[in-house]
């Protein structure tokens, strides 16, 4: 099937906005469901006229999909191969946007959402700017972590990152600056510098890090992340509880795992890296010493054993992920 072409949104809010660069908002998707046609009607309401839709179809040609999804102005690719880095980088040279905003397919954009998230691109130096997510559902993450991701100050006010702060790296990873369901980025960084690492996010083994990288490398080379807390997407999480303890475990696992990557790969960011692990190996010690605080949060999906299980699941499923990725390299 040939892609569909972009067309025009239903009403113009660009007016107060003449001098934006054309836009791609790039969306990937394993299939049709209700939060899909929520999220694509709620990226039309944006009404920019100077902008496009790019839908990635992340798994094998689906014509019901296709004749479903006909009724949207936008352009619909397929990319087979399983992972939602792997869709984003088969996206990037098909789109035309001078800026890059990417969304999960179960989130719901403000209005106003993308006009708030170009004005972080008004500084030139600024290579990635993020929004603010609002949680919806029975979230994977503790109450302790929903309230520093979603509602902390970092979340509610405006700042940027600047490769010049000493601790740039662990505002960036163990803040975090931001979320893959809510970011953009320069097309001119993602071409010039590095695109999505294909072993990471959902769909790969490691199962998610993906953003923190990316975020890592905008500082690395020498650009700034600025976040934006009025670009609101409400990010929906509707799976059940198995799904989410199975998820749980996968994001302690992964996060051993991203960190392996980093201090295997990243050379220059081995001291980084080793800090913020440092930091974070701490704060769980502390936090499982405390048995009261453990077991008083109803909202922890995970008992303390199940998390050390999970983490020391880390380095294996580093290595299985970094086989795979030899071996496609070796294929090629």
């Amino acid at each position: 099937m040939s892609p569909s072409q972009p067309g025009q949104h239903s009403r113009d809010s660009c007016a107060g906005h003449p001098d934006h660069p054309f836009v791609s908002i790039i969306i990937c998707t394993r299939g049709l469901r209700a939060s899909l046609a929520r999220c694509l009607d709620s990226l039309l309401d944006q009404g920019c006229q100077r902008s496009e839709i790019v839908l990635v179809l992340n798994g094998e040609a689906d014509e019901a999909l296709f004749r479903a999804l006909a009724r949207y102005p936008m352009q619909v690719l397929n990319e087979p191969r399983r992972g939602v880095c792997v869709a984003r980088n088969h996206a990037i040279p098909r789109s035309r946007g001078e800026i890059l905003a990417f969304v999960d397919d179960d989130i719901v954009a403000d209005p106003n959402w993308l006009h708030e998230l170009l004005e972080g691109f008004e500084d030139p130096k600024v290579a990635c700017v993020t929004g603010r997510v609002v949680p919806q559902g029975p979230c994977p993450l503790s109450a302790e972590q929903q309230a520093r991701y979603f509602s902390s100050e970092q979340a509610l006010s405006a700042w940027d990152l600047d490769p010049s702060d000493p601790r740039c790296f662990q505002k960036a990873v163990g803040g975090p600056a931001g979320f893959g369901c809510n970011m953009a980025f320069r097309r001119a960084f993602l071409e010039n510098h590095t695109l999505f690492p294909e072993d990471l996010g959902a769909g790969s083994l490691i199962g998610g890090g993906d953003e923190f990288y990316m975020f890592v490398q905008v500082l690395k080379y020498g650009s700034r992340i600025h976040h934006s807390p009025s670009a609101v997407v409400t990010h929906f999480y509707e799976e059940s509880a198995d799904t989410r303890r199975l998820r749980a475990k996968q994001l302690c696992a992964g996060a051993v795992a991203f960190a392996l990557k980093l201090l295997v790969e990243e050379r220059q960011l081995r001291f980084a890296t080793t800090r913020w692990l440092i930091g974070a190996v701490t704060k769980r010690v502390r936090r499982g010493l405390s048995l009261k605080g453990a077991l008083s949060d109803s909202s922890e999906l995970l008992s303390p054993l199940d998390k050390i299980g999970a983490y020391l699941r880390g380095p294996w499923v580093f290595w299985k992920s970094r086989q795979a990725k030899l071996g496609q390299h070796i294929n090629s």
